[in-house]
């Protein structure tokens, strides 16, 4: 009988040998699964931003709960789905400490996906922006969430950066320990919600928020975006290889 769960220090062996197969995906693939990835993670940030703004009046304690549930659609259809996402493909920084794979083939992976991911979020932000799906009070919160994102301080926005990948990698980790459809979905979706209700910051998200906010505001300050995408994917980055790291020394043999 085929094994469906399997143990940490199996899924650390599953996890190394993945981070070595994801550098020898074809380029196509590579492109497809990437943009993919981008456009899950945008639909998840469209669908919990309307549930959000839908919200308005009700209890803000259920409402937040809500909108960290409907996010993970996002990471759902990554995992189960296949895709490549530049948050989970931290997790490859383990096939790399353990001398499978090399720094610089490393870094040229996480490159190509980040840009992959970033194409796939814009494209789902053309979607919904001309689709015209949105209510005003949709537009005005999206318009409020890119303030407030592109307000914080650079370490603000890092830890917050690490606080968010290590629950992704998490996501992705706790996801491996099955293969069961049900089980996955499970172990993908709630470190994401609890992600998103601390109020986190994940790149690939911001990569939608942020472009669509200046899509419906008319205002495009390039420099805003990115003084939030680089503290948050460098903090990003640091989170899932802290994830990785512990995991490695812990179960290594």
């Amino acid at each position: 009988m085929e094994k469906e769960n399997f143990s940490p220090k199996e899924i650390l062996s599953m996890t190394l040998a993945s981070g070595v197969n994801k550098t020898k995906l074809r380029a196509s693939s590579q492109f497809f699964l990437g943009v993919l990835a981008g456009m899950y993670i945008a639909m998840g940030g469209a669908a919990s931003t309307i549930v959000n703004s839908l919200g308005k009046g009700f209890n803000p304690q259920i409402t937040r709960v809500l909108v960290g549930l409907t996010f993970t659609i996002g990471i759902v259809a990554v995992v189960v789905g296949g895709a490549e996402l530049f948050t989970g493909n931290i997790l490859m920084f383990g096939a790399t400490l353990d001398k499978r794979t090399k720094p610089a083939t490393l870094l040229y992976n996480w490159l190509k996906v980040y840009l992959y991911n970033f194409i796939g979020a814009l494209l789902f932000a053309c979607v919904v922006y001309y689709s015209n799906i949105l209510s005003d009070g949709t537009k005005e919160l999206f318009v409020n969430i890119f303030n407030a994102k592109t307000s914080q301080g650079f370490l603000e926005l890092f830890v917050k950066g690490i606080g968010c990948n290590l629950l992704v990698c998490l996501s992705v980790w706790l996801s491996a320990a099955s293969k069961e459809i049900t089980a996955k979905i499970f172990a993908s979706a709630f470190p994401v919600a609890i992600f998103v209700i601390a109020g986190f910051e994940h790149c690939v998200a911001n990569m939608f928020y942020l472009p669509i906010a200046m899509m419906i505001s008319g205002t495009f300050d390039l420099a805003a975006m990115f003084h939030n995408l680089l503290p948050v994917t460098l903090g990003n980055i640091a989170g899932g290889m802290m994830l990785i790291t512990m995991y490695y020394y812990a179960y290594k043999d």
